[in-house]
């Protein structure tokens, strides 16, 4: 009966029971044991106690345990003990020397008693009387574990984060608040915490994530700190919900992605951060080869020594603008190939620091373009010159045979050298108009030659513009009448001063009214000056106004330009170049001033002449 009661004893004892012997080998191990420290017999037997389930730092009670059996003395001593998943328990020790007849030592007997759970239970009651307060003012989860990694204090924000309520969550180990993958990984990380123990960032580097009681994963943010209580070494957890961060971390990562530029992202040491899918093609590096390398991987050899210099100065004044402005900027690629580049610079603040963002945009095809422009614009800039060099050579070489056919038609129609008959004046006169029609001609090409290689003369002097408008009246007059028209001009009784070239206004009001004489078939010409003051300066304007047929209005968008035409009936049947309003614009603009259009067609035409002249 005694041996059965024995058997039942040490068989379902809750406690651990264990036989070791004089030299701390196990020799015998209770189904307690094993439930407690995960170890079946067979993996018990024959080892050492303190290699099987003493934590290293604790190697030293487990001797004096001992010493203290070996003196007769029975004690209970409370410690921590190793499981075989690693993970702690806490236990009460009571071990007793068994002895034969002679008092010689047999063997060891021992008694491990978990009191994890009556542990924490105790250290909860200390810690929320001492923390309590004081953590729940704080904004993040607040998880608080002892050295077996047994929860024993937690926040409210703790249980909103996860979903547990405070009771669920004390006296479970921390894992329950991790995903099982990390479970396994993380007892080492705890115990080399506690062997180390310090205020740090966990997992610096890493992305973490925390499981709620309803299986769903969190991204979150855990920083450690130990703490010295009366019940021994703790850890606090302080843990945060970052979701809303990465949800706008990957909506900049996508943004980033979407940038038709390439984007590299580099923090104050120059090391790249962050590039896009558009900087991994352009530079021909892939993403893991360019995040952690310095920028000047990327620049070429002969600009990378200044560059540190460079980036220095930006982030001692961040500011958005473009890298080098008026710079030729190259790119270095993978292969050692480069390439034109513009890049423009922004400082990005975060909570990591501050950073600048560069895009990056390949500008080879737009410098082959403005290559191919700068080769064609000096092809036209050569063949203009030559185009000129033509205008005028010719014009000077037709003009003096021309002059000298004027001059000896005038000579004959005077009759100076004898008497004409009626038919010889008439065939006269018509080559005298026709000599005269090609050298207006001429003087007009070799006027539009001098204005397009801005080589036209002025001479600005003080002038009366009433007296020159009277010029222009007196010699076309003639030609107003002849056709019935009626001509009148409208000018202030007082002086209208403009500081101006003579030859060069009188020209611009020749080809307005010459035109509108012309093109008017019957009806009235005016030709209007007015001067106009006001807060801004003076005002002089020169109206020409006609009743002839007007101009379409789709007409009117190239009428200034040279040897441009308004294509009508009526107007085809007069003689003309296309040159006079596109010299007259031109000569105005060369004067300061600017000619303009009111027209419709069938409404007649306004050619309006400004001079504008600020107040000092």
């Amino acid at each position: 009966m005694a041996s059965d009661f024995s058997a039942a004893y040490w068989e379902q004892n809750p406690d651990a029971l264990l036989v070791l012997s004089p030299e701390g080998v196990v020799l015998n191990w209770n189904p307690a044991a094993e439930a407690i420290f995960g170890y079946a017999p067979a993996e018990a037997l024959g080892r050492r106690l303190i290699d099987l389930i003493v934590p290293e730092n604790r190697a030293h009670e487990e001797d004096e345990i001992r010493a203290e059996a070996l003196l007769g003395l029975t004690t209970v001593h409370e410690s921590v003990r190793r499981r075989k998943d690693g993970s702690l328990v806490h236990v009460n020790v009571s071990t007793k020397a068994v002895r034969d007849e002679a008092g010689q030592l047999l063997y060891f007997l021992s008694s491990k008693k978990d009191v994890t759970q009556l542990k924490v239970q105790r250290e909860a009651k200390l810690l929320e009387a001492r923390f309590r307060d004081l953590l729940e003012s704080t904004p993040d989860a607040i998880v608080m574990v002892n050295v077996t990694g047994r929860i024993v204090l937690v926040n409210s924000q703790a249980e909103r984060v996860f979903g547990y309520e405070r009771t669920e969550l004390l006296g479970q180990a921390v894992e329950v608040l991790l995903p099982h993958r990390y479970r396994g990984a993380h007892l080492g990380h705890r115990s080399g915490f506690f062997g180390a123990p310090r205020t740090r960032t966990m997992g610096a580097g890493l992305e973490l994530y925390g499981l709620r009681k309803d299986g769903g994963e969190f991204p979150v943010e855990i920083s450690l700190s130990p703490i010295d209580t009366e019940e021994g070494a703790m850890v606090m957890s302080a843990i945060r919900d970052i979701t809303d961060r990465k949800r706008a971390d990957q909506k900049f990562k996508d943004l980033l992605e979407a940038a038709p530029d390439a984007m590299v992202i580099v923090d104050r040491d120059g090391r790249i951060v962050l590039v896009n899918s558009q900087a991994v093609k352009l530079f021909g590096w892939s993403r893991s080869e360019l995040l952690g390398q310095k920028i000047e991987l990327l620049v070429p050899e002969r600009f990378s020594g200044r560059h540190p210099e460079h980036r220095r100065g930006f982030f001692a004044e961040p500011r958005s603008r473009s890298m080098g402005a008026g710079l030729d900027l190259y790119g270095l690629r993978k292969d050692g190939s480069e390439f034109p580049v513009e890049i423009s610079l922004s400082p990005l603040e975060t909570e990591e620091g501050l950073f600048v963002s560069s895009a990056i945009r390949d500008v080879t095809e737009r410098k082959r373009i403005e290559r191919a422009l700068r080769d064609k614009n000096l092809e036209l800039e050569n063949a203009a010159l030559v185009k000129d060099r033509f205008l005028a050579s010719m014009s000077h070489e037709l003009r003096t045979p021309l002059n000298a056919i004027i001059g000896f038609t005038g000579t004959l129609l005077m009759q100076l050298p004898g008497p004409l008959n009626p038919e010889q004046d008439k065939q006269l006169r018509i080559v005298q108009t026709g000599a005269r029609h090609l050298l207006s001609l001429i003087n007009d090409l070799l006027d539009v030659a001098k204005l397009s290689a801005n080589k036209v003369s002025l001479h600005k002097e003080p002038l009366d513009c009433r007296s020159i408008v009277a010029e222009v009246a007196a010699t076309l007059e003639p030609e107003a009448v002849r056709k019935g028209l009626v001509f009148n001009v409208h000018a202030p009784a007082q002086a209208v001063q403009l500081h101006t070239d003579r030859r060069a206004f009188s020209q611009i009001l020749i080809n307005l009214v010459g035109n509108a004489i012309k093109f008017t078939p019957q009806g009235r010409v005016d030709v209007v000056l007015e001067e106009t003051l006001s807060a801004q300066g003076r005002t002089v304007q020169v109206q020409v106004r006609d009743t002839g047929p007007g101009i379409p209005l789709q007409e009117q968008s190239r009428l200034f330009e040279a040897f441009s035409r308004v294509e009508s009936a009526d107007r085809r049947r007069h003689e003309g170049t296309g040159l006079g309003l596109h010299l007259s614009r031109k000569l105005a603009e060369a004067l300061g001033g600017s000619v303009g259009l009111e027209s419709g067609e069938g409404q007649g035409s306004t050619f309006i002449v400004e001079f504008q002249e600020t107040s000092a």
